[in-house]
């Protein structure tokens, strides 16, 4: 078990991948993706820029804001070079926080 906040909280409750799907780099988020999950990936991940052209959401069951802040640096290359990130099948809590946060006109939502 791990805390968050004083509260216990169960130990891979969420992760973060970066994955090749059809030549694209996808950001891929599972579970809970909460500060300690946003700071394991970012602990682990290379320095260099990885330029994420989509996020598949499809399989997170909760997104915090640093989780959001962590999509919107993730993608930001992509909105660099001109084009949207797709924010693939993102499950209704987490498309909830996206355009709670106003972040929606910075990817295009495919269902």
């Amino acid at each position: 078990m791990r805390t968050i906040d004083g509260q216990a909280t169960p130990a891979g409750s969420g992760g973060i991948d970066l994955v090749e799907q059809d030549g694209v780099q996808v950001l891929r988020l599972r579970g809970e993706v909460d500060s300690v999950v946003v700071a394991a990936w970012q602990a682990s991940a290379p320095a260099t820029p990885r330029a994420a052209v989509a996020v598949d959401a499809s399989a997170a069951t909760f997104l915090d804001c640093r989780g959001l802040r962590l999509l919107l640096q993730e993608t930001a290359e992509t909105r660099r070079s001109g084009r949207l990130p797709e924010l693939r099948r993102p499950s209704r809590v987490v498309r909830r926080l996206v355009e709670t946060a106003g972040a929606s006109p910075l990817f295009v939502t495919v269902l």
